[in-house]
Parts: C-alpha cells; structure tokens; sequence
C-alpha cells in the first residue's frame, strides 16, 4: 500500500508542477487567459496521461530502491512533454521530454528531487485546487483591457443633451422599412422601433461603407469615407490618427461608454478610443471558444487524444459552466444587463452623455429565444426540405447557411425548394429582431423616465443577403442588400420626416450627432449632418475585394480590387453598372450590353481610387491573437 501511495503521488507532482507551469504561462498562445481553469485542465491531462505511466512504475517497483524517486521524473518528462509543442514539433517533443524520465536513475538527481513528504502534500493541494476550481466562477476578464484613462471630472460640464448610438449588427434596411421589389412584406413586427418612425427623421436605407463589421463601424463611428479610413475588412486594423467620434464627445465634455457584442469592434481593434466605459462583457465564452480551442489542442494531454469539439467542451463543463449557462442568453439580454445599471450611474451625473450600443443578434447563426422562436417561421418550417432545418431548439448554423448558399449557386435544388428555405431563414432571423426591438423598448423606458432629453440614432453596420444573386450571409459581394442599413434619428432637436432627396451614409452618423449636439464637426469629416438640407452626393464602399461607387444619381460601379499590372485603370477592374433608378434589384448589368456605359464615371472612379489609403494604414499592421479568433469564431474566410 505504501508504494501505491508513495509512486502515486510522486508521479502526480511530478507531472503537476510542470503542468501548473504550462497552464499558467501558457507557452502555445500568444495571449494569456482563464489562467486558473487551463491550469487546472493541463492538471487533469497530465494525470489522465500517467495512469499508464504508473501501471509500469508499479510493475517495476521491486526492482527500482527508490521508485519515489524514478516516479517524480517520469511525472516531469509526462509533464513537459505538452508544453515542449511550444517549440518542438512533434514527434521530437515527445523525445526530448521522455529523456527526462531517465533523469531520476542519475545519483545526482537525488539533490534536486523533492523529499517524499513534499511531494505527497503538493499533489494533494494539486487535486484539491482542481476540485475547487471546477466550482468557482469563472476567471474571465477582458481579453483587451481598456487601456484609456477616464477624463478628469472636473472638466467643465457642457450644455448638451445625452445622445446615444444603437448598431445592430447584420441588419438590413428593409427589417424596418417595408422594400417594394419584395414579394410580401419584409419588414419584421417590431412595435418599439416602427412606433418611433413618425417622430423620426428616417431613410428608407442609408449605405455602409463596407459588408463587413469592422469597416462598417469604422465609418459610423469616424465620419469618414473608406478611402479616408482606410479599412476594408475584418482583418484590417483603425488607424489611430483617424478620430472616432467618441473621442470628439470626450473633448467637448460628455461621459462616454460603450458596449459591444462583437470582439471585433473591442479595443483587440482600437475601437474603445474616446471611451470613459467600454464594455466586452455581452461577448462571452464567443471568443474564449476559439482561443480555448487552439490553446488545448495540441498542446495538452486531453487536447491531443480527445476529438478537438469534445476537447473544447470537456473544457467549458468542467471549468466554464457560469460562461455556457451565459453563452445561452441572447446578446441582446447580455447587452441591456450592461447598459440598464450604467444609465443608473449617468443619470445620478448632471454631465450629458454619448452612448454608443451594439447587439450582435441577428448575424448567423440564426437563433431567436426559444419564446419567440416559431412566432413568424412556425408554418415556414414545414415546407423546408431536412436537409436545411434545425431541430426545434437548435439554430441555423454557419454549416447550414453555407450549404444553402452552395446549393443555390449549383443548383443543387428547385427554385420552389430554394424559395420556401429562403422564406424560412429570413423569417427566423427577424425573429432575432422581435427581442432585439423588446430590449430596445427597455432601455428607452429607462431614458424617458429620466426626464432627461436626448437623441437616438438608429443603424446597422452592414446588411445581409437571403438569396439575393444566390448569395447568403454578407462579406462576399458589394451588391444593395449586403450594403443597406437602417436609419432613424430620433428625440430632442429632430424634425420628423422622411429623407427623400437624399441617401445617408454611414459617414453622416457623427456629423448628424454633433448637430444635435451643438457640437462643432472636424472640418475633415466625409459626412454631413441630415439636418442641413438634402444633397444628392456620390459614396464608396468597399471590401477585400471589390469597390462600389455611386455617382449621387443613381448610377453604381462595381469593380475588382487589382494590382496596377493587371488593368488598364490601375488597381480596379470593372465588373457591373447598375441604374438603380430603374433597377433596384441590381438584375440587369449596363456593362455586359454597352463596356463603355461608365465612362462618365471613370473620373469620381479614378478619385476614389487616387485617395485610398488602404496600402499606407495597413502596412506593417499585425493583427492580434485575439482579433484573429474573433475573426475564425463569427466564421469569416479570408
């Protein structure tokens, strides 16, 4: 019994010492986090991985004078075998860390060899700090700390009204306003957002500056155009010197507070600039999911002999059950549980506020609250082939989508088959929207019972696309839907109409808020305040991958980002004109008939194109780990 006892826990510390050391510095990643609960899984790895390892040692004891000794190193070689991957390739780790099981035969190993004793306490404190970890809270943080310092309250406090800024992200303008060239009504029943349009200033659709979250929120929150900002996708970062309008508020007084729902406007992204508050707290287990995943795997024990999505969850149910109980509760609940205290705290302060909130919502993968789930797609469902629905409780999944996607473009299924799935999808996203409009409704009651006034302006940072030119999702064309959001402006100081005579950009966001405001614009700023009476102008968006320019009266370029040896215009090539006067639906492309149809255009093109500085802010620029897992989680392809 005693050399039970003696080899076990000599084996255990061992191997626990080096895992503790493993877990906590974390070698294989690039950014430490949840310190304690991959301690305690590196912990758990290695003692499965011993089990063999003490089968043998047993079966040599009476042979082996101190297999105490021999144990604790082959715990250590067990040990550093992992946490070598951080340098050494496999199998050459494996090598390298079973020589150290031979280290206890050397005499001299003895001095450096923890007395029995020892040994046997620092295992049981070992099994005892992974017993108590799997009960405590998680030791989440943020995984990009808000590094700016509050303003100084004693700032003078200005004259102003508190003014806030709603994104939902992924939300195309017709959820909210009704579009014609679609069959049936588009629009979702939301009673919040749909009442407040007849005391709005509204569009029937502004334009984003890209199809991608970042950018889009780029421009929203900069006031300049994509040339300007220099930021055309996911994986691309903000350049500093371009102010957000956050920053402009800071300056002129206001509180500044922010929360967001998706990591890739964090400050990972530089985007909690001019933020007094800035709350990741709605994203969650989200993108600890995907740093979890390629930390573990293969750099544990568990993580190299379970499959990788079992590893993953065998991670979150013993050390993350708090985050998954979390990961269930809609970014829209997540979202508001934040904001309702935070205005609690602002409206004890008589200094006005700009408020930026985002809810991620209605981006895929599609999945409603289980209440509201069924309310507009409950008759849909049932002529859509297995193939594409969900089971009743579970979403519709990146895979899913895709795989509708594919079979569009390959005409994989009939156009009666492609049309009811098609149905079925958008109804089930504007379902997330019914809740999203219900959290709304919330957070507005607070603000009115203040008696405080203030302005709301209401967008998203990109579309999304069912089906349009066999397209789903967004990210992967420059056409109408994909680059269509919501605007409403709402509350002090706003003259309710609809804008007619002009199309908002993005870029008019910050120009518009100032207005309200009574704060001076930047001279620098793209966009205009809709206050000011309408003007028809030209816009740019863009991605990766294409450029849209549209000339302010109806007319849309569409071309190939390039290299300048490639085409005769120099890093464009153009691929599709569009009246969208006549043609809304982008179905009948100018420059198949007539190649020189944009000629007139050529020279805002070729302006647009002169003044990108995409090359110059993103040269040299690194994304971080964590960027790029938010990047892999919300299920880009670069």
């Amino acid at each position: 019994m005693k050399t039970l006892l003696t080899t076990g826990f000599a084996l255990l510390a061992g191997c626990s010492v080096i895992a503790l050391i493993d877990g906590c510095f974390q070698f294989s990643s690039p950014q430490v986090f949840l310190r304690r609960e991959l301690m305690g899984f590196a912990l758990l790895g290695g003692w499965a991985a011993s089990v063999p390892a003490y089968l043998v040692l047993l079966a040599l004891a009476k042979r082996v004078k101190d297999i105490g000794h021999v144990a604790f190193w082959v715990g250590v070689a067990i040990g550093l075998a992992p946490m070598l991957m951080a340098w050494i390739p496999s199998p050459y780790n494996f090598v390298l860390a079973a020589a150290f099981g031979f280290v206890g035969y050397l005499p001299a190993s003895k001095h450096f060899t923890p007395v029995a004793l020892a040994r046997t306490v620092f295992a049981v404190l070992c099994l005892g700090f992974v017993a108590i970890s799997t009960v405590l809270p998680s030791s989440a943080t943020s995984l990009t700390p808000n590094t700016y310092v509050a303003a100084d309250d004693a700032r003078p406090v200005p004259t102003g009204i508190d003014v806030f800024l709603v994104s939902i992200d992924t939300l195309r303008a017709d959820v909210i306003i009704d579009d014609p060239t679609i069959d049936g009504d588009s629009t979702a029943p939301l009673p919040f957002l749909q009442g407040k349009l007849s005391d709005s200033l509204w569009a029937t659709y502004a334009l984003s500056s890209s199809n991608q979250t970042l950018p889009g929120h780029v421009g929203m929150l900069t006031g300049v155009d994509a040339m300007e900002h220099g930021v055309r996708s996911n994986i691309d970062l903000p350049d500093p010197a371009v102010p957000l309008v956050s920053e402009t508020y800071q300056e002129a007084g206001w509180n500044t507070a922010a929360v967001i729902s998706n990591a890739l406007i964090s400050s990972a992204t530089g985007m909690h600039r001019g933020f007094d508050v800035f709350s990741d707290k709605p994203i969650g287990l989200a993108v600890y999911s995907e740093l979890i995943s390629t930390t573990i795997m293969p750099h544990t024990w568990l993580g190299m002999f379970v499959p990788p999505d079992s590893a993953g969850r065998l991670f979150a149910a013993i050390f993350a059950r708090d985050m998954i109980k979390v990961k269930a509760i809609p970014f829209a609940d997540r979202v508001t549980n934040v904001v309702m205290p935070q205005l609690d705290a602002f409206y004890e302060n008589e200094r006005p506020f700009f408020y930026f909130i985002h809810m991620l919502d209605p981006h895929v993968a599609y999945g409603p609250p289980p209440e509201i789930r069924g309310v507009l797609s409950k008759d849909a469902a049932a002529a859509v082939p297995e193939r594409f629905l969900p089971n009743d409780q579970a979403k519709i999944s990146f895979e899913m989508v895709r795989d509708l996607e594919h079979a569009l473009q390959h005409s994989e299924i009939s156009e009666e088959v492609a049309a009811a799935t098609l149905e079925y999808y958008r109804l089930v996203y504007l379902e997330e929207m019914i809740h999203v409009d219900s959290k709304l409704k919330e957070i507005f009651a607070r603000a009115d019972a203040s008696g405080r006034p203030y302005v709301v302006l209401f967008t998203g940072d990109h579309g999304e696309q069912f089906g349009e030119h066999d397209f789903m999702e967004h990210a992967n064309s420059m056409f109408q839907k994909n680059i269509e959001v919501p605007f409403m402006v709402w509350g002090h100081g706003v003259t309710a109409g609809e804008l007619k005579d002009t199309i908002p950009g993005l870029d008019d966001v910050p120009a518009t808020l100032l207005h309200l405001s009574g704060i001076d614009a930047p001279n620098d700023l793209a966009g205009r305040s809709m206050l000011m009476p309408p003007l028809a102008r030209p816009f740019v968006a863009t991605d990766n991958r294409q450029i849209a320019v549209y000339n302010g009266a109806g007319l849309k370029w569409i071309g190939n980002w390039t290299t300048e040896s490639e085409s005769e215009d120099g890093f464009v090539e153009a691929i599709a004109l569009y009246d969208l006067n006549t043609d809304p639906a982008e179905q009948n492309n100018l420059l198949l008939a007539d190649p020189n149809a944009a000629k007139e255009m050529l020279t805002l093109i070729g302006e647009y194109v002169d003044r990108d500085t995409w090359a110059d802010r993103q040269s040299g620029i690194e994304r971080s780990a964590f960027q790029q897992a938010a990047f892999d989680q919300l299920g880009y392809v670069e």
